[in-house]
């Protein structure tokens, strides 16, 4: 585990990254005041003991973020994993990633191959995470590759086919060919486990087929923080996949800490209705324990949710605060961890400070640098409820 200080001095090394500033000195005071002042609630979360343990040994720990816009670039994400490990393998991963939205530890090119988005586009049927990538004819490609060092690993695709006939054509950087068909024609699918060596290529041999995602990881150790990230996205996102198949993709890896952030959108939203956000958000709590029963779960409360006025003010939409207290509710009713933004935000100089420090913007969302910090904080908080030195 890596010092969550180290963000402090990281203008030494990216230019863009947190206090990057001509007086590194007026950032360092205020920064620390911050962290130092986050906490998580514990809400007689299950599970800590064998988070905790998992965190001293450093192997084998992996963490998936269910979230909206302040996950889907992967910024929050990826420091997490610069603060916690160096990252052994992906995990799930989207099969394109729509515009705005990334995972940092791969690079994808792509032709003939059109997204859909569970959250903009009608359509019934759609995997864990709420993308595909539907081929448009047989000429159609993605090549993907990792800005890991480590090339091999072991990948499992979701994917649905028209038909009985291969759909779709993969080859790794060692020349091994493998072919994706079905068995059962229209239903999504999880492919037997290959062995791949990156870059990879999949190849679309027929019109429409659908790629829903890759599983990327190791035989056994596997570091790993993934994230389905999507913006725009309501804590009800998830009720627009296909049930059985979600189910099926989150049984692959078993993950020991699941951090769900979600409520901005449904701050956002014109109506609020408290009885379907807490029995929606239930529902996803306890099919996530279904399938992961040993996971601690997060929740991480947004930040201050304002909305432009036709004056060009932003003001704190009137859904925030009732958003505030469902999640307080559910973290007390399904003893969960909880991670409140805006209380930080409140308690360190609220959203006027952090603007002024580069840390948010006047809309709802967070600056990079911002996302960094809470990244931090997170860390820095999960630590002291477990009792660990960082």
């Amino acid at each position: 585990m890596k010092f969550f200080y180290f963000l402090l001095f990281l203008p030494i090394l990216h230019a863009q990254s947190l206090f990057f500033h001509e007086n590194l000195q007026h950032y360092e005071k205020p920064i620390l005041k911050i962290i130092k002042q986050s906490h998580i609630r514990n809400f007689n979360a299950e599970n800590l003991a064998v988070l905790r343990k998992k965190i001293q040994e450093n192997k084998n720990l992996k963490i998936h973020i269910f979230g909206d816009s302040h996950i889907a670039a992967d910024i929050f994400s990826d420091e997490l994993r610069k603060l916690i490990f160096t990252p052994s393998a992906i995990g799930f991963t989207y099969p394109l990633f729509p515009n705005y939205h990334r995972n940092i530890l791969l690079t994808y090119k792509s032709k003939g191959f059109e997204v859909f988005n569970s959250l903009k586009k009608p359509y019934d049927d759609y995997p864990m995470g709420g993308i595909i990538a539907r081929a448009q004819n047989n000429r159609a490609f993605i090549k993907i590759d990792t800005t890991l060092s480590q090339k091999k690993y072991f990948m499992r695709f979701v994917y649905k086919t028209a038909n009985e006939l291969a759909t779709f054509e993969v080859t790794d950087s060692h020349k091994r060919l493998i072919h994706l068909s079905s068995k059962n024609p229209g239903f999504w699918e999880i492919s037997k486990e290959y062995e791949l060596t990156f870059p990879i290529q999949i190849k679309s041999l027929i019109r429409n087929g659908m790629l829903g995602g890759y599983f990327i990881y190791n035989k056994e150790d596997n570091n790993i923080i993934d994230h389905m990230g999507i913006n725009g996205a309501r804590s009800d996102l998830w009720l627009k996949w296909n049930q059985h198949i979600f189910g099926k993709e989150m049984q692959v890896l078993q993950y020991d800490l699941i951090i769900l952030s979600y409520g901005s959108n449904d701050a956002i939203a014109t109506h609020f209705d408290e009885t379907s956000f807490l029995y929606n958000y239930k529902s996803l709590i306890r099919k996530i324990r279904r399938y992961n029963p040993n996971a601690v779960i997060l929740l991480m409360g947004p930040p201050t949710v304002v909305n432009k006025q036709e004056n060009q003010d932003y003001t704190i939409t009137p859904n925030f605060i009732p958003v505030k207290k469902a999640l307080y509710t559910l973290a007390e009713e399904e003893n969960l961890l909880l991670f409140d933004l805006d209380e930080l935000m409140q308690k360190t100089g609220k959203k006027e400070e952090w603007i002024k420090l580069i840390l948010s913007k006047k809309d709802v969302h967070l600056t990079p640098q911002g996302y960094r910090l809470i990244a931090n904080s997170v860390y820095k908080s999960l630590l002291e409820l477990l009792k660990l030195e960082p």
